[in-house]
């Protein structure tokens, strides 16, 4: 057997094996022998149809399957040869054969590409956003344990800014008449909120409960006309800002202060974990657009695909051609991470022990002793001791790259994030 190996890209090689006649004539004599003893025709016993007149009507067929059965033998005989492995199922192109000739092909697969890291071990140098928990922070929380420990009181002197309208929305047409699409019952609505300011919100004022107001809202497309059913408007009466409300909102805080600061330090916590995360993405940027590697695309292809799935599963509509459009980058960016983070794990000599695992279960389970028999019962399962121990192998990598970053953080108050979002 004769090989020949090309290199396409980085990551995909195409392999053109021969075997030369001498090495597989006594395989296609055994294969036509029992095409020829499978065959009849009239005139002719099964099996005693003389040769010639076997390979004159079968003697393409038998060669096209002698062909297609012999490349597979000989493509994995090639590849462990060459200590190759693909990861991807081969394309075969240029097949030939033919009785008492030599039998050849090309097979072009992928690999995972070569990767070149770059010297990160001399420290490398990235950006980061830390932001600061606000004042405002805190009376967004205490507006949200407001509203969450609020009375409700019913109103029939007629609706106003800030009150509840619940009631039944039905779609009109161009002509003023119910279309056929089924109506949306016990609706709730904020005046004043949302898609409910301005005109929206005017032609609700002073509705009472058994009034049909007609509104027009902004859409996606074009605006929608509904006719509402008012059945109650409400008003939500929220408790003072006070200590007592600080005692009923955390059984550990006697004042409206002391809540005041745990809810700026629970504010600070999660967005030092985000920060956190942020660092993380800021390394795994550095990585991939400072190393030498490229994506294969039947990986690109893979991850795609995955997308698609789990869209189908949660039955949500999408365009073929679009979602490959918007989220090819973000596939060849992850699956660019996924090769070098393992280079990086081998390079780093990094590794998690059955002790670790076990001491991050152990540690579940004291901080949760009433689901203890869960936990044990859900990381006895292979797969989710498996994830565990990719989650500890992770974060064994960050910390090691950590070290050799050169981290620049900027602080900002949190009224700068919510401009951005707002933007």
């Amino acid at each position: 057997m004769k090989t020949n190996l090309k290199e396409i890209n980085s990551y995909t090689r195409q392999l053109d094996i021969t075997i030369a006649w001498n090495l597989i004539e006594a395989d296609y004599q055994n294969e036509f022998k029992k095409a020829r003893s499978r065959y009849s025709i009239p005139g002719f016993r099964k099996g005693k149809v003389p040769e010639k007149i076997v390979k004159k009507h079968l003697g393409q067929s038998i060669e096209a399957n002698f062909a297609e059965h012999s490349i597979n033998t000989y493509y994995r005989k090639a590849l462990d040869e060459l200590q190759l492995l693909p990861i991807n199922q081969a394309t075969i192109n240029d097949l030939n054969f033919q009785e008492g000739l030599d039998l050849s092909f090309s097979a072009q697969f992928e690999i995972e590409p070569e990767l070149k890291l770059p010297k990160y071990q001399r420290k490398f140098k990235i950006k980061t956003v830390r932001y600061k928990a606000e004042n405002e922070d805190i009376k967004i929380a205490l507006t949200q344990y407001q509203e969450e420990h609020a009375t409700i009181k019913t109103i029939d002197s007629g609706a106003e800014t800030g009150h509840f309208i619940k009631g039944d929305f039905e779609i009109l047409d161009e002509g003023g008449l119910p279309t056929a699409e089924k109506k949306l019952g016990n609706q709730y609505i904020r005046l004043g909120f949302g898609l409910f300011k301005d005109d929206a919100e005017k032609v609700f004022l002073g509705a009472k409960e058994g009034d049909e107001i007609t509104v027009t809202i902004s859409g996606k497309e074009k605006p929608v006309t509904y006719c509402v059913t008012i059945s109650r408007v409400e008003e939500q009466i929220l408790p003072d800002l006070d200590d007592e409300l600080a005692k009923t909102v955390n059984e550990n805080t006697s004042t409206l202060e002391e809540l005041k600061q745990l809810i700026k330090d629970q504010i600070q916590t999660s967005l030092d974990k985000d920060h956190k995360d942020v660092i993380q993405k800021e390394i795994i940027n550095y990585f991939v657009e400072n190393s030498e590697v490229e994506a294969p695309d039947s990986m690109v292809k893979r991850y795609l695909d995955q997308i698609k799935d789990d869209m189908e599963k949660r039955k949500q509509p999408f365009d073929e051609k679009k979602l490959e459009e918007n989220y090819n980058s973000h596939a060849e960016w992850n699956i660019k991470w996924y090769l070098l983070k393992d280079l990086l794990i081998k390079n780093e000599g990094l590794e998690v022990s059955d002790e670790e695992i076990n001491g991050k279960i152990d540690g579940f389970i004291l901080k949760n002793k009433k689901d203890r028999k869960m936990l044990k019962s859900f990381y006895h399962n292979s797969k989710n001791r498996k994830l565990l121990h990719d989650r500890i192998l992770d974060e064994k990598l960050f910390e090691r790259l950590l070290t050799f970053a050169k981290v620049k953080v900027m602080e900002e108050s949190t009224n700068e994030l919510r401009k951005k979002q707002a933007a």
